[in-house]
């Protein structure tokens, strides 16, 4: 239960910083919906492990660290 509500939390955070950047066109929050994007998916990797799909929430965890890093290298370039 908690899982999905941080999932449904983490979603609308990056759709929150999404918008913002489409209204504004900039890209300053850029590296936060990144980051807030690769929670959402290792969330959902964790689910899909929880579930014993866990080729899936292996190849999820993969995807968030990558997007992680990408994120934590454009929150320091600003």
């Amino acid at each position: 239960m908690t899982l999905k509500i941080l999932s449904m939390g983490s979603a609308l955070l990056t759709f929150a910083f999404a918008m913002h950047g489409l209204i504004t066109d900039s890209n300053m929050f850029l590296g936060w919906m990144m980051l807030s994007f690769a929670m959402m998916i290792l969330l959902m990797g964790i689910e899909e492990i929880q579930k014993d799909k866990k080729w899936i929430g292996y190849i999820s965890f993969g995807a968030s660290i990558l997007i992680s890093i990408s994120a934590f290298q454009e929150i320091l370039r600003l």
